[in-house]
């Protein structure tokens, strides 16, 4: 039986350890509290201190059995309690936090700490409104409390009421200058919202407040990959990486900074290391799968991310990343459900308007794209994707309050060149749309400007002599010889059918006409035959003339077994489409004009339609377009030397294997589309259809950067549109005249 005098020392031997505590001499007191359990074991005052040094030196599970045991004995110590309810918060057991800390503000209800760690407890447990109320209430009482509004923000954010996060936030802010969590968790918000500036300010002010906080070093570095600012987004990371290396949040970061500069290897490196970390981190897994998705293989990208849906359907990124996949899996109904979903779970981010806009105007849906457009508009009047897609769509007809936002924005002298470029290919829409054309040609020239400077820096580049030696070597390789020599080589199916030409050139047009018959299937622009041919010759990339030595004796049985790999993709896409039977499968990837070589030594049959159209009306579409992927249309050179190199080559294949293909001009489809119509369908072996006249009621999802002009019937109000830009582009447009009128004199 203990003395007073015995209980008296416990006391005192257990307030010098809470009095070590308050003072940080952890170390001290953890002695302390150690030799203090070891001599009395039994005693809650011992165990309590000893729990709570474990707590505060950060062993949440370790603290939970002393904390227990001090409970068991001394269960009206709402203290006690309190800080077990804490630890259980931290070591993740929040069911047993959420209990205790109940228990607690039942015996003593203004026990404020008790019921802030109770909303956070709640909010961690996915109960985000009845930590919105805990938190609410908490405000109400103390007004002045930056740390409980701030909590009301998490809780918004949580609900997806990201207006009321940033209004609380900012409040949060107002309150209390100094509170770094409130500016870390601006941040993110405004960074989706569009608002980078303000986002770079915050984050800077955050870092300040905490040096050592990864998160906002993390987000800063994020929102200056937005601005194209790479070297300094790089900094950013590494002096969160010098902080934390062990963040698989950050690694992943560093892996898609290296991605949009173009280092896939380097990329790679730095998503693997975050899977290493966290073998679950999402991003780390959609930057892999985008890196193959970007050289070619879809479908494997799409099986690394459909099975994570299982465990992380609430990913915005995941969703993202699945709705691009299968966006460019010609699959834009299913791209845009996950579209859907990521807009809901993170309705900040008025981007993701844009980009479903994008999908609704393929699939005819004009008005609801205008529609989606405007609804990010009037989140963020600034957003430029919309600001661009809707200028796009809409050309002379864009509102003047767009136009003039536009031209406000570009007098932003720290606007980056993305940003730039965006907005003069708007504007170069608008003012073309009301045949103003020396203004549309001035936005042209700066937005392909621009878009070739944001572009470098993502490591593009283009070496038009390069194209022009890799046309030579296409030329000495597949010739007349070659094509003898393989004579029964292949497969003999007639499903393929491919349309080839340069972009601009009504390939989109052609492929919409042919797949309105009952038998056909039409597949958009499928890589199918870029990544055989690079399986067959083992290439370094693109433009790699030593490859193709192997032509010289070409493996029979390989040609055959990839073929069949061909056609078992292209039956799948018929499963897939609803349409098993179809007689032909046509794929309209302009590009496909440099592997006539490559497709009729796989398919001898297949049939081939060539588009063409004046080379100034194609150089002019392609100077207005904003292309992904193609690197040669942003600078009049390169533009010019490409059509160049294209007409060399195609007048190559009209000499060596004339009877292979069809020539379609699109100046003749617009003139005369029946009687052109029906020599398409009769090219590729099939009866005649009616339905193929009304080519613009396809329902069928495409996509093309001429949605809006495929679901009108054929106009003829672009074919000489070319002449109108003459004094304006003369860099452009003079070189392909003189070409012409050259070929014009030696015929």
């Amino acid at each position: 039986m203990q003395t007073p005098s015995t209980q008296a020392r416990q006391t005192r031997d257990s307030a010098r350890i809470l009095a070590e505590l308050s003072t940080g001499n952890i170390e001290l007191a953890e002695g302390r509290a150690r030799s203090l359990v070891s001599e009395r074991p039994d005693d809650p005052a011992a165990q309590y201190a000893y729990g709570l040094v474990l707590l505060i030196k950060g062993e949440a599970a370790s603290s939970i059995p002393w904390l227990e045991k001090a409970n068991r004995q001394l269960p009206d110590n709402v203290v006690c309690r309190a800080n077990l309810g804490v630890a259980c918060l931290r070591a993740g057991r929040l069911e047993d936090a959420i209990g205790h800390l109940q228990v607690v503000l039942q015996q003593k209800p203004d026990y404020h700490e008790a019921s802030y760690n109770l909303g956070c407890a709640l909010l961690e447990n996915g109960q985000a409104s009845e930590a919105l109320d805990c938190f609410r209430t908490l405000a109400r009482q103390q007004p002045e409390n930056a740390d409980y509004i701030c909590a009301i923000g998490d809780a918004a954010r949580e609900l997806h009421d990201w207006h009321q996060a940033v209004k609380r936030y900012r409040q949060a802010i107002a309150v209390s200058a100094d509170c770094s969590r409130a500016c870390s968790n601006l941040v993110p918000i405004l960074m989706h919202a569009g608002y980078i500036d303000e986002a770079v300010e915050l984050a800077n002010r955050a870092i300040e407040l905490e040096p050592r906080q990864i998160s906002a070093r993390k987000t800063l570095g994020d929102c200056l990959a937005r601005q194209e600012l790479f070297d300094d987004a790089m900094d950013a990371y590494a002096d969160a990486y010098d902080i934390d290396p062990e963040s698989a949040v950050l690694c992943a970061a560093i892996g898609d900074l290296w991605l949009e500069t173009g280092d896939q290897g380097e990329a790679t490196s730095w998503y693997q290391k975050a899977i290493q970390l966290d073998e679950h981190n999402i991003n780390a897994q959609c930057g892999l799968a985008r890196i193959i998705r970007d050289n070619g293989n879809t479908e494997r990208a799409l099986e690394i991310l459909t099975p994570l849906l299982e465990q992380s359907a609430d990913s915005p990124d995941l969703q993202l990343a699945l709705g691009n996949a299968l966006w460019d899996d010609g699959d834009a109904e299913a791209a845009l459900q996950h579209f859907r979903t990521a807009q809901a779970l993170q309705p900040e981010q008025v981007s993701l308007h844009a980009r479903a806009a994008q999908v609704l105007s393929s699939s005819g849906d004009v008005e609801q794209a205008i529609a989606e457009h405007s609804l990010a508009l009037e989140k963020n009047p600034s957003c430029i994707a919309s600001l661009n897609g809707l200028a796009v769509t809409r050309r002379g007809k864009l509102a003047p309050k767009h136009v003039q936002t536009m031209e406000r924005m570009l007098e932003n002298d720290g606007l980056r060149s993305g940003a730039r470029a965006s907005l003069h290919n708007g504007l170069a829409s608008c003012y073309d749309g009301i045949k103003d054309h020396e203004t549309a040609a001035g936005h042209m020239q700066q937005a392909n400007r621009h878009q070739w400077q944001s572009r470098t820096r993502r490591g593009w580049t283009y070496d038009p002599d390069r194209y022009a030696d890799y046309v030579s070597a296409l030329t000495e390789t597949f010739d007349r010889d070659y094509f003898e020599r393989i004579a029964g080589l292949g497969n003999p199916d007639r499903t393929p059918v491919f349309i080839v030409g340069m972009p601009r050139s009504g390939t989109t047009l052609t492929e919409q006409i042919l797949a309105r018959h009952p038998q056909v299937l039409g597949i958009g622009e499928r890589n199918f035959a870029g990544q055989t041919f690079h399986v067959f010759t083992q290439s370094a990339g693109d433009m790699d003339t030593g490859c193709l030595s192997c032509f010289r004796d070409p493996d029979p049985g390989r040609i055959t077994g990839l073929a069949g790999q061909y056609l078992a993709r292209l039956d799948a896409l018929k499963q897939k489409s609803g349409m098993p039977d179809a007689a032909r499968v046509v794929d309209k990837l302009p590009d496909n004009y440099s592997l006539l070589g490559w497709i009729l030594t796989l398919f001898p049959n297949a049939k081939i339609i060539h588009c063409r159209r004046d080379p100034r009306a194609v150089a002019l579409s392609c100077w207005m377009t904003q292309f992904g992927s193609i690197r040669w249309a942003c600078n009049e050179q390169h533009l010019v030397e490409r059509i160049r190199q294209y007409r060399r080559l195609m007048d190559h294949w009209r000499n060596v294997i004339p009877d292979s293909f069809m020539e379609l001009d699109y100046e003749s489809l617009v003139a005369n589309q029946e009687t052109e119509s029906r020599r398409l369908i009769d090219w590729i072996g099939l009866d005649w259809d009616d339905s193929c006249l009304s080519f613009y009621e396809s329902d069928r999802l495409i996509r093309t950067a001429s949605i809006t002009q495929v679901r009108e019937p054929i106009y003829n109000r672009s074919v000489e549109r070319w002449k109108a830009y003459e004094p304006w582009l003369p860099d452009l447009l003079n070189p392909l005249t003189d070409m012409l009128d050259r070929q014009n004199a030696g015929s």
